[in-house]
């Protein structure tokens, strides 16, 4: 097989050794699919629908596309008709796999993007990682108890304080004069300093 780079259909200009050239001749050489996932890792969240992408540039082109999930027991073949959830569009160059309502139990784990052509066979592999739909909530909630249990203990700490300072409330204390000479005549209340 030919590495990916040197993969697709070119042109050659052939000649012998006495320097006669043959014309430009076609050469397509062949190889095993170049299969690339779109993204090797996807995230999501329940309930959600997420697809799934492979793409080749072989020569010759995938004729053939298979999408399997991998169990511990066996790989699970998907298909259009193994499950509504499921949706497989494929072509040529590339190949979608489509889930619906996204399940948190069921739908995480490995999936297999196959590419087949006249040379064989290859794949791609990509994980689908599905999130809780509260998973947002978390934090938010965790920021709110903290709130909660500081404004307790402020108020617990308030509560036990307050005794105290309610004594010095209920006495009265007596008022302070400015010590302006305009406040002689007036009806001013005036502490002895003494």
């Amino acid at each position: 097989p030919l590495p990916a780079l040197h993969r697709g259909v070119g042109f050659a200009i052939l000649g012998n050794r006495r320097g006669l050239r043959c014309p430009p001749c076609s050469v397509s050489p062949a190889g095993l699919p170049n299969i690339k996932a779109v993204k090797k890792s996807e995230h999501a969240t329940e309930r959600e629908t997420v697809v799934l992408g492979c793409r080749s540039d072989s020569f010759p082109p995938v004729t053939d596309w298979v999408w399997y999930k991998v169990e511990s027991s066996g790989d699970q073949v998907i298909s259009n008709s193994s499950q509504s959830k499921f949706l497989v569009v494929s072509s040529e160059t590339k190949t979608e796999l489509r889930i619906s309502n996204l399940d948190l139990e069921t739908d995480p784990g490995k999936y297999v993007c196959n590419g087949t052509n006249s040379e064989g066979t290859s794949q791609a592999v990509i994980v689908l990682r599905v999130r809780n739909r509260f998973a947002a909530l978390w934090p938010f909630l965790g920021i709110v108890a903290e709130v909660l249990v500081l404004v307790t203990v402020i108020f617990i700490y308030e509560k036990r304080r307050k005794p105290d300072e309610v004594l010095d409330a209920v006495l009265p204390l007596p008022r302070k004069s400015s010590g302006h000479v305009n406040d002689k005549g007036k009806n001013v209340r005036q502490r002895n300093a003494n």
